[in-house]
């Protein structure tokens, strides 16, 4: 479907786009925007899709997930872009640092990383089994509050502020 562009349409910005998307009320606003903006999606296949019963939502259902059509390709268009939802508000972003900066075991800090669902990259240093461990001396521990515990700190603390 090679539609030609519209005469002195003009493409929108990263952010105008999001913002025109998700300010979309329409299925029929959405696809002329995906059309005009020439946005491409990916057909998701399921195997034995026909031999499954259709799913119905109920209108709790529909309230509770906000589970609608519309939602629900607007964010398989967001996705398609490339936009990731932030994940935390910044009151909440504020009080999960704080919670990290307060916590004084690690057990404090892994429940906590449980319960707020703290996804952190796993470093990797091929070959680290062969390297001498670094014992750090009182004075280091003390001046650069360089513990180990402080370290997995600051790591979460970075999980935390890129997510």
């Amino acid at each position: 479907m090679n539609v030609p562009q519209q005469r002195g349409y003009r493409k929108k910005s990263r952010d105008q786009l999001i913002k025109a998307i998700q300010e979309c009320t329409t299925l029929s606003q959405l696809f002329a925007l995906i059309q005009l903006e020439g946005i491409t999606l990916q057909m998701h296949a399921q195997p034995g899709a026909s031999n499954l019963a259709p799913r119905r939502l109920t209108p709790q259902d529909i309230i509770k997930n906000n589970d609608t059509p519309l939602e629900r390709l607007k964010a398989e268009v967001l996705k398609a872009i490339g936009y990731k939802p932030p994940r935390w508000s910044y009151e909440e972003k504020r009080r999960i640092l704080n919670e990290i900066d307060s916590s004084k075991t690690l057990s404090e800090l892994f429940a906590l990383m449980i319960k707020e669902k703290i996804v952190m990259q796993m470093h990797s240093q091929p070959g680290a089994s062969n390297l001498t461990p670094r014992v750090l001396s009182q004075q280091e521990m003390i001046d650069n509050n360089d513990t180990p515990f402080e370290r997995l700190k600051a790591e979460v603390r970075k999980a935390v502020v890129e997510q």
